[in-house]
């Protein structure tokens, strides 16, 4: 319910004050308003959930890495668009974080489909999660595709975005607002 709540003014707040510019600044540069985030403080809701490629992954398991946890749908042309970022900065970040892109309601057969056929990508580094019935979804109150939201490695939300990534190095930036200590 607290992150329903949460969500809700995020959402609105989101809303108010994402631009729609893709300059692409160092990842140092952006602000945490640049970035369209929303600063929060809650516990990760923990889920199970099947991965595309046949595996499951519990949230919780990732405890002690950080985590950007991404809700997304093959039909929402702003997932789409971001992905190969998302994608790119999970290959930066091995072993520092964790990119999970969680598909809400697709068929996992069109999922891996898309995901091999995606421009710009020649490997999936993202772990990707299938939430066919919208249950992880809703337990983190998600109403709009893409959604983000940035864990610590101690499993609290630190941050939230409604909308899409404008380029990799927003992803990046953000990434590095939930790493512990300092980036290398």
């Amino acid at each position: 319910m607290v992150l329903a709540i949460l969500l809700g003014t995020v959402l609105i707040v989101g809303i108010l004050t994402t631009g729609c510019s893709k300059q692409e600044l160092e990842p140092d540069s952006y602000t945490i308003e640049d970035l369209g985030l929303q600063e929060i403080a809650v516990e990760a809701p923990d889920f199970t959930a099947q991965t595309l490629g046949g595996g499951t992954i519990t949230l919780s398991s990732l405890r002690g890495t950080p985590v950007l946890l991404n809700f997304w749908a093959i039909k929402c042309p702003p997932c789409v668009e971001e992905m190969p970022y998302l994608n790119s900065a999970a290959q930066q970040f091995e072993g520092q974080a964790a990119v999970m892109t969680i598909d809400i309601g697709d068929n996992p057969q069109r999922v891996q489909e898309f995901l091999e056929n995606l421009p710009g990508t020649s490997q999936i580094s993202t772990i990707v999660p299938l939430d066919t019935q919208g249950y992880v979804a809703s337990q983190y109150s998600v109403g709009f595709t893409p959604t983000t939201f940035l864990i610590d490695a101690d499993g609290i939300v630190r941050y939230v975005k409604v909308g899409p990534f404008a380029n990799v190095a927003q992803v990046v930036a953000s990434i590095e607002l939930v790493l512990p200590g300092d980036v290398e």
